[in-house]
């Protein structure tokens, strides 16, 4: 009797054993999903441009900067056709992709306006030259004045405020997060191995990778549904519309990753537990 409880708390312990390492294999899994999330999002230039290009993103900064330097053409006497013959002119999508890659390849953030100012110049002079018969004189000095007035303008429809704040951690932070993916794999790899090679009756090592997957589709599934069902980055506010949509778009997007991890590690529980529910029958009908 005694040697019989001894196998009894024995073969309780074990269980509590597994189950302890089927909640730190669920732990890594969802680490993982978030480690690999921000990998291909956050920290990839494609992703960036990517959001830009499905919110048609360069469109509408050309747009809102036509706007602006409407706005300044007329309070310098000029028609708003001059603005619009400009903007129509010069394409944003180099100087924007530019911008993005610089935070990424660590370069200088710096927005370089040389470009844009002797574009302006040039159509500026091209303007009064053509209009010189309509009695339009500008002064150099302010010829100067909405040249410069001009590239305010054009950097701030550019830069993008939150993103300059992340790109002071990517370039930190892509060595360490490429290691801790790495890590984590292997660590979940030998889980797996344990589970599977040190259990008496291997059936069960099915039974415990269902436990970790479904416990892992849990976090994910509960972060990406609050977040979707809270429609939190909806209701931020910001400067313009571009940014706000390209916001949405980028943080939401990151979210969408999440759903995909959640559904992969679902059908992955299901999987394991099906199989070993149907090798657990075959061993439960061979006695």
């Amino acid at each position: 009797m005694s040697e019989k409880r001894k196998k009894k708390s024995s073969s309780k312990l074990r269980t509590f054993v597994y189950v302890v390492m089927s909640f730190f294999l669920a732990l890594i899994l969802f680490l993982l999903s978030v480690c690999v999330s921000l990998r291909v999002t956050v920290f990839s230039p494609d992703y960036m441009l990517q959001a830009m290009s499905n919110r048609e993103y360069y469109t509408q900064v050309t747009e809102e900067m036509r706007g602006q330097l409407e706005s300044l053409a007329h309070a310098s006497g000029l028609s708003s056709e001059f603005a619009n013959d400009f903007t129509a002119g010069y394409d944003m999508r180099e100087d924007i992709v530019s911008y993005v890659d610089s935070f990424y390849s660590g370069k200088s953030t710096l927005i370089n306006t040389t470009n844009f100012k002797q574009k302006f110049r040039a159509s500026l002079d091209a303007y009064i030259e053509e209009n010189k018969k309509e009695g339009t004189e500008v002064k150099e000095s302010s010829l100067e004045y909405l040249v410069n007035e001009a590239a305010d303008i054009y950097t701030n429809s550019i830069e993008i405020p939150f993103f300059s704040v992340l790109a002071n951690y990517i370039g930190k932070l892509s060595m360490p997060l490429n290691i801790t993916i790495i890590a984590l794999v292997l660590i979940g790899g030998i889980i797996t191995a344990i589970l599977f090679l040190t259990n008496e009756f291997r059936h069960r090592g099915y039974r415990y990778l269902s436990y970790a997957f479904i416990a892992a589709f849990l976090c994910d599934a509960v972060i990406a549904g609050t977040v979707t069902i809270s429609g939190i980055f909806g209701k931020i506010n910001l400067a313009t519309r571009s940014l706000y949509n390209l916001f949405v778009e980028y943080f939401n997007g990151i979210f969408v990753y999440f759903w995909i991890f959640a559904a992969a590690f679902i059908v992955f529980g299901l999987v394991f537990f099906f199989t070993f529910a149907g090798k657990h029958r075959k061993l439960v009908n061979s006695h």
